[in-house]
């Protein structure tokens, strides 16, 4: 028995050293990529995290076909985009892009909707343009700045300058945004990948 105890109390330890070992793992390989091999963490969205959220507080709105939004646009993701009277090619590709990328999600279709606000009453190229978007919700002549300048981005010029787009989660967050000449497939991987981590909307 004499001989077994001093065999068992190094197994012991080799286990406890072992089980430190394992636990101080990640924080010795986070240091070392960090500070040894300078390895810089990237993000993998595509679009722009706003950091912090912010959280959305619609006015009253009302679309084009008379339906009044006095809450927003209910607990569904939002894809957004801010125009002016007239909306040229490469609003007019977004527009484009923003209706595919809903029937390009399959299942999850119907947990995303498309939002089209433009400050002024909108010229009659861009009504007859979209005529070939049944499912888009568009607000015209909203000209309530509180809503604008919830959208406000530091150094991204003013809202509606340029076709860029917006994506609030179903809570009303506005969590990210994307340049008006974007990677689409990215876009598209980005909403894919976030509706697959939440089950909200």
């Amino acid at each position: 028995m004499n001989h077994e105890q001093p065999k068992n109390l190094f197994w012991h330890r080799v286990k406890f050293i072992g089980l430190i070992a394992v636990f101080l793992s990640p924080f010795i390989g986070g240091w070392l990529a960090l500070y040894v091999f300078d390895f810089k963490l990237t993000s993998g969205n595509y679009g722009t995290l706003i950091q912090p959220v912010k959280k959305v507080e619609w006015p009253l709105l009302e679309t084009s076909d008379g339906e009044r939004l006095e809450t927003g646009f209910g607990r569904k993701w939002t894809l957004l985009m801010f125009s002016g009277k007239s909306c040229a090619e490469l609003c007019r590709s977004n527009l484009f892009y923003m209706r595919q990328l809903r029937t390009l999600l399959g299942r999850d279709t119907l947990r995303l909707q498309n939002v089209l606000i433009s400050a002024q009453p909108l010229g009659e190229t861009t009504r007859v343009y979209l005529q070939e978007f049944p499912n888009f919700k568009v607000i015209e002549n909203h000209r309530d700045s509180t809503l604008y300048r919830q959208f406000y981005l530091e150094g991204h010029g003013e809202v509606g300058s340029s076709p860029k787009m917006y994506l609030v989660d179903p809570d009303q967050n506005l969590m990210m945004h994307y340049p008006a000449e974007n990677d689409q497939n990215r876009v598209l991987d980005d909403i894919k990948k976030l509706m697959k981590l939440s089950q909200i909307g």
